[in-house]
């Protein structure tokens, strides 16, 4: 990322999906962990935008595709209230998921979206709305998400809804009230 983050009309890029700036390294971490046989990937285009994409299979105990990636360096978004994102969709609900560190095994604090199939949505994250889960479980005592340590980010398709899934989205911007 140029710069942690990239900041245009008061708002900072916490991801950017711009082919010409140094983009996150996305994972792929799918329900195969478990036997499933799920598989999701994240792309970017030429007009700069990003393309979470694949199929979620329930063979197996399967149900979930997810990606994701680790920030350059912790980021302190304390002073953001939130995440802000254009997206189209498919109709699926999709979760944006933060974590405190980059370890997979820790909890990931998510908060369920779903875009508009035709035209592009506006979507706005509070930070104060995202919930700690452990393994797509509520964690009753998780506590709330640390913003002055972001580390890793990670997108979800998950709830066992079958089949293909499509999601383009913009640049993910944190926003101030």
């Amino acid at each position: 990322m140029k710069d942690q983050l990239n900041t245009s009309c008061g708002k900072s890029a916490l991801v950017t999906f711009d082919i010409q700036d140094e983009r996150l390294k996305w994972y792929s971490l799918g329900d195969q962990v478990m036997g499933g046989q799920s598989d999701g990937a994240l792309t970017h285009s030429e007009e700069g935008v990003g393309l979470f994409h694949g199929a979620v299979r329930l063979d197996n105990g399967g149900g979930f595709a997810s990606v994701k990636a680790d920030l350059p360096k912790p980021f302190d978004a304390a002073s953001y209230t939130g995440i802000e994102l254009l997206a189209r969709g498919d109709g699926k609900t999709y979760k944006i998921g933060l974590r405190n560190s980059t370890d997979r095994r820790s909890i990931v604090y998510q908060h369920t979206f779903t875009a508009a199939t035709e035209d592009w949505s506006r979507i706005r994250l509070p930070f104060s709305d995202f919930i700690p889960t452990w393994r797509g479980k509520t964690v009753a005592n998780g506590g709330p998400l640390d913003t002055r340590n972001l580390a890793s980010v990670s997108l979800f398709v998950s709830g066992r809804q079958a089949g293909e899934f499509k999601l383009i989205m913009q640049d993910w911007r944190l926003f101030r009230s």
